[in-house]
């Protein structure tokens, strides 16, 4: 599998070069012997096209035909290069095709329409081979020119769920975040405090809301934002110490604020400042009890928390049940 962390813009470029000219001189098996040349804007002399048995795919000829093709021009290429753009980042600054403006979302929809049929079509891995008994030039499990674009196409895809909230599935979390799907069933079937929770399951597929997705997200160096949050996240309960976690840091961020400048708008002392420290590291142990009801409601009206409430209470519920579990285990130990 290749993760979208992995590649670039220029990768992304290549990939769908190669696909444009390995498709234009299969062409070649379909109408004439100089059919690729003529999609490739090419002189038809020097073209040698499908209709040669090649030994390996791509044909080596083909970095010669690519510049000559004009193909970074192709709509095709620019449509993966713009798509890997909004994959990689979140965002997109353009004017859309349907009612000329910049409408994101009128843009994705476009897009992911238009590139749905190359994924219908390609999604299979068909085998193009020249001639009956060529060499395959594209297709299976394994061919990194399909994977590449599928990446980055399923990436875009995923992203657009995680904006418009709906939810993810296990593929769409390791793609954005540039984990193998390994890494996020383990995430869901881990008894940890950063457990992933799911929320059920759609056409047999396990699938994760989106604001826990954006959560689990938010803490893997491969998911490359951004940042959406313009209010605290709207909890009403914590099921993982990830979640309270994530409320503390969400407000932190929102509020620009690093540890240290918490601290001593708050007056803490140090064994407050670690044991917050320690919270936002997710690692438990005892002196995660500084953290009383009495600090929380001190840090929610700090913050001005709408929902403080539920920060202090089930805050405290947490964090009292964390350090219970952590001293029963040291029993043990």
């Amino acid at each position: 599998m290749i993760t979208l962390s992995k590649i670039t813009r220029d990768d992304a470029r290549e990939a769908a070069m190669m696909f444009l000219g390995i498709l234009a001189m299969w062409t070649d098996c379909f109408f004439d012997e100089k059919a690729g040349a003529r999609l490739l804007n090419i002189d038809e002399d020097s073209y040698e096209g499908g209709d040669i048995h090649y030994d390996h795919a791509p044909p080596p000829v083909l970095e010669k035909y690519i510049p000559q093709g004009n193909l970074e021009n192709a709509f095709f290429v620019k449509r993966i290069e713009e798509i890997f753009d909004f994959a990689q980042t979140g965002v997109w600054d353009g004017v859309d095709g349907i009612n000329g403006n910049n409408n994101l979302e009128a843009w994705i929809s476009d897009v992911l329409v238009e590139l749905g049929t190359f994924q219908n079509v390609f999604g299979s891995r068909p085998r193009l081979s020249f001639k009956d008994d060529g060499v395959t030039m594209l297709g299976g499990e394994e061919d990194r020119i399909l994977n590449t674009l599928f990446a980055i196409t399923d990436a875009a895809r995923a992203r657009w769920n995680l904006l418009e909230h709906f939810v993810l599935t296990l593929d769409d979390m390791a793609l954005l975040a540039g984990v193998g799907i390994k890494t996020v069933r383990n995430a869901v079937s881990s008894k940890g405090h950063d457990r992933l929770i799911v929320s059920g399951r759609i056409e047999d597929k396990t699938v994760v809301d989106a604001d826990e997705a954006y959560r689990w997200l938010l803490t893997k160096k491969g998911f490359t934002g951004p940042f959406l949050y313009h209010e605290e996240p709207p909890f009403d309960s914590y099921e993982t110490l990830g979640q309270f976690r994530h409320h503390c840091y969400v407000m932190r961020l929102l509020a620009k604020l690093e540890v240290a400048d918490l601290a001593k708008s708050l007056d803490w002392n140090e064994g407050l400042i670690n044991a917050y420290t320690d919270l936002e590291k997710l690692d438990v142990s005892e002196k995660l009890e500084f953290l009383t009801p009495d600090t929380l409601m001190q840090i929610g009206k700090f913050y001005q928390s709408k929902n403080l409430q539920t920060f202090v209470v089930e805050g405290s519920r947490i964090l009292a049940a964390v350090v219970a579990e952590y001293r029963a285990k040291q029993l043990f130990n």
